[in-house]
């Protein structure tokens, strides 16, 4: 028995030591320098490539070489440099594809903006805002600036988009956040008044003409004529706060009319001098509202270039001095005494003007 017991003991002996033996083979085989060099020289292959594929690539090789030589005693040097600067590269990748994506939406912006392709001009620039609205806030501008001359041109697809947007540039540009410029060629303006009074135009026309919002435009068309910018000498605004007045007028000449009617012999004294007074005070109400009306056609006549527009204008002016002042001398007079007055603001409330009293509009 302890024959047999000592043959089986150095067999298991000879076993160990021959596991034992392969296992010190495998480590130096792991640690062998002619793969630590090649894997070392992988990495500095890759990582001389600054792209961002050569970055990525440098990484993997970095995080093979130390997954397979970082504890390597041939490798430390390398290891060691390896393991703060690994996660650092990847956030530096993770940089070069952000501006690399950033740069690829500019790009796109562009080329819908040099051809026009409003539609994507939208796109592209409601994802730029998302994104990167302090570093190109001039977009705000330009999606606020496309509409107007579409819908004066009789295309209405881009109203609503552009009077939110021009609504959003206004707010920035009187908070005073920053724009590196004010728009992008060809909708461009010179400053930030310039920039606040086409804005302010674009919505008050869009309000007004398209969306028969006239009332509503009124403010926007008033800061329109306001502001330090070329929209103060464009009759448009003018024109269209004149035709607010004249639907008002309409209004209230069909009122008038119908008091007029409602009048009856057989009513009482204190009925009828109600109604009379009733009508007394529309009647005031409307030769209010007839000046603010003539205001600004005479306005919109005086800057207005074309023969043909300027008769359209002079005419409006004509018919709203006859019905206040039932007469038609002295037109040219009442507008030139009335340029010489700044415009009354059309968002207050119209003063009436009794008979006899003068102007208080």
């Amino acid at each position: 028995m302890k024959k047999v017991f000592r043959q089986a003991g150095v067999g298991i002996f000879a076993a160990l030591l021959f596991v034992l033996g392969t296992g010190a083979a495998s480590a130096q085989d792991a640690c062998d320098a002619e793969a630590i060099g090649a894997a070392g020289d992988k990495f500095r292959a890759a990582h001389a490539d600054k792209s961002i594929a050569g970055r990525k690539a440098a990484i993997q090789a970095g995080e093979e070489y130390l997954a397979k030589f970082g504890k390597c005693p041939g490798a430390q040097e390398l290891a060691e440099w390896l393991t703060p600067r690994l996660p650092r590269f990847k956030e530096t990748v993770k940089e070069m594809e952000e501006e690399e994506a950033k740069n690829k939406l500019v790009a796109r912006f562009d080329t819908a903006m040099k051809a026009k392709n409003w539609d994507e001009v939208y796109a592209s620039g409601k994802e730029i805002l998302a994104k990167y609205a302090d570093e190109f806030r001039a977009a705000e501008i330009v999606l606020g600036s496309i509409g107007y001359d579409e819908a004066f041109a009789g295309r209405n697809k881009y109203n609503d988009d552009t009077v939110r947007f021009a609504k959003q540039a206004i707010a920035s540009l009187e908070s005073g956040k920053e724009f590196k410029t004010f728009g992008v060629a060809p909708f461009v303006y010179k400053n930030k008044e310039d920039a606040l009074g086409w804005l302010n135009l674009t919505v008050g026309y869009i309000y007004a003409v398209p969306q028969k919002n006239r009332a509503g435009a009124l403010p926007y068309l008033y800061k329109a004529t306001q502001a330090d910018s070329d929209t103060k000498k464009n009759p448009i605004p003018y024109e269209l706060i004149g035709f607010f007045y004249f639907d008002e007028l309409n209004k209230l000449v069909e009122e008038i009319k119908t008091l007029e009617k409602d009048q009856n012999d057989n009513d009482t004294p204190e009925v009828a001098k109600q109604k009379v007074d009733n009508i007394r005070n529309k009647v005031a109400l409307a030769n209010g509202t007839a000046e603010r009306a003539m205001d600004a056609f005479a306005r919109a006549f005086n800057l207005g270039q074309a023969a043909a527009y300027k008769a359209s204008m002079k005419k409006n002016v004509e018919d709203a001095y006859k019905l206040r002042f039932a007469k038609t001398d002295g037109v040219d007079s009442w507008i030139a005494n009335t340029l010489k007055q700044p415009l009354v603001n059309p968002t207050t409330p119209v003063t009436p003007i009794f008979e006899g009293e003068s102007s208080g509009s």
